[in-house]
């Protein structure tokens, strides 16, 4: 330990203070014992030896216990002499050791703390007995345990100080190493939150697994990657994607693998995305689950083989789990648009979808204070159409039909196919004159048009009936306004077809009339 800092300057102050009430106390009071020259040849000797130490020790050529022993010698030595000088036992100077071992003992160990106050305290007790006086030996008695005291009481208190900031380092220490522990948890976790938000936008699975494979490589730096799906039956893994090396590759259709046995297959799913250990050449092998089902595994090879730390581990795992959600949202799309949300005949959106949709658009014109329209059309004459051309014409025209309008509105407009020869159009952001202006261009369109039948010749001609409903306009649900656009539609139909209609809240008017 070195003797330095505050506890270095503390001690010169107090020597200072000490010697200098010490020089004034003898001087005041030296005609008691008529040696005021030996005093001041003593105070002399001892500052000339002070200053030479502290200035050896501002120059850093003394910084080890050896200046501090020095110092207790002459220190030692020159309140022996001084207490003798002024008297022995009857000498105030003897407070020079209070301070002397108070100073000391918080900075020595208890052995050494003993060794000074046991110096000090023969040092004092020679001093005082000459010459003795009986009357004052308790006094001296009571001076040396005094110098006992103070060492221990300065010791015990130095030494839980020590001991207490020795707690409060390694407590900060530990605070610092969970805090780094902390932010690198953060930012693993902002990453993996990053790389769940791109994961989760993918629905197409192909794009999914490119898209995996690049943050394995990029972010996670692992040096092999492979991404294995169960079948339908449950009971075997597909190979549908890995990494080597920085290579992708994407299998459409998958490869089959065979090394992987059901029993295998069920302890990866209980693992619940702990390392699974078998002797295969990758680190580890997790499970991707999602929502207790079991999808497959996704396997990793550390850029060092072998070399995965815990915390590397954290985020595999994480990535595993983001992976398994999206590979199981992205089925799931897939399966409700196929089964779901489309015509199988036109293309168009089915009814269950178009009703969605239409509480959605009206929600958003609540909430935005802006208007929506509905387009109800009709194909004029349809069922004399099927009855004369056959009902594959029929579905021939329907098809077509639905082409020409798909082509005639913006791509913000949806197209659903209502039922039979019946479809609706929602047109989000629009009034009533822009509803009318699109309406008229899907009628004129289809006017101007020819259809196939089922030899492919296109000579067939077709005209549809528009009704025009916009919200909210006095409707307050989807019920009205579908009732709303039907009476617009019957009204095209009353007024002698091919033609487009509204019925507002007071008035049924014709928009457009045939020519």
């Amino acid at each position: 330990m070195k003797f330095g800092g505050k506890i270095e300057k503390i001690y010169w102050a107090a020597k200072g203070v000490f010697v200098s009430l010490a020089a004034v106390y003898v001087y005041a009071g030296w005609h008691r014992h008529g040696r005021l020259p030996e005093f001041i040849l003593l105070f002399s000797a001892y500052i000339v030896i002070n200053l030479v130490m502290l200035l050896l020790n501002s120059k850093t050529t003394l910084k080890s216990e050896r200046i501090l022993f020095s110092l207790f010698g002459f220190d030692t030595i020159f309140l022996t002499l001084a207490v003798m000088l002024d008297g022995g036992a009857g000498s105030e100077l003897f407070l020079g050791y209070y301070v002397m071992v108070g100073l000391l003992s918080v900075y020595m160990t208890a052995k050494k703390v003993a060794t000074v106050a046991l110096l000090f305290s023969l040092s004092y007790m020679t001093a005082a007995i000459v010459p003795f006086r009986q009357e004052m030996l308790l006094t001296i008695l009571m001076r040396v345990f005094y110098i006992w005291l103070l060492g221990g009481i300065g010791y015990l208190v130095a030494h839980h100080m020590k001991a207490s900031e020795k707690r409060l380092l390694k407590t900060l220490d530990t605070l610092n190493e969970r805090t780094w522990e902390l932010e690198s948890s953060q930012v693993l976790l902002e990453n993996m939150y990053e790389t769940t938000k791109v994961l989760s936008a993918i629905v197409d699975l192909e794009q999914l697994f490119e898209q995996v494979l690049e943050i394995a490589d990029k972010l996670l730096r692992v040096r092999k990657c492979a991404i294995l799906l169960l079948d339908s039956s449950s009971k075997n893994l597909n190979l549908h994607a890995e990494l080597q090396s920085g290579k992708k590759t994407l299998y459409n259709p998958p490869l089959v693998v065979s090394d992987f046995l059901p029993a295998e297959l069920s302890l990866i799913g209980s693992e619940r995305g702990k390392m699974v250990a078998r002797k295969r050449p990758f680190d580890l092998e997790l499970p991707l689950i999602s929502h207790g089902k079991l999808l497959g595994i996704l396997q990793i090879e550390a850029p060092r083989h072998g070399d995965i730390s815990e915390k590397d581990r954290r985020s595999l795992i994480i990535f595993a789990n983001s992976t398994a959600i999206a590979i199981d949202n992205a089925k799931m799309h897939k399966k409700m648009q196929d089964l779901t949300i489309i015509d199988e005949l036109t293309g168009l959106y089915n009814y269950r979808y178009f009703r969605n949709k239409l509480f959605d658009e009206m929600r958003r014109a609540d909430r935005y204070h802006q208007k929506m329209s509905l387009l109800m059309l009709d194909i004029d004459h349809f069922k004399e159409l099927n009855d004369s051309q056959g009902h594959q014409t029929g579905n021939i025209v329907l098809q077509e039909i639905a082409a020409v309008i798909k082509q005639a509105v913006r791509d913000v407009d949806i197209v659903a196919r209502y039922g039979g020869e019946e479809f609706m159009i929602i047109l989000p952001q629009t009034d009533a004159d822009n509803a009318r202006m699109i309406a008229e261009r899907i009628r004129s369109q289809i006017d101007q048009s020819f259809f196939s039948n089922s030899q492919g010749q296109r000579h067939i001609k077709a005209t549809i009936s528009i009704g025009i409903a916009v919200y909210p306009n006095g409707s307050l649900s989807a019920t009205q306004l579908l009732e709303k656009v039907d009476k617009a539609l019957y009204l095209a139909k009353n007024r002698g077809r091919n033609r487009v209609c509204m019925v507002s809240d007071s008035q049924a008017e014709a928009v457009v009339e045939k020519k």
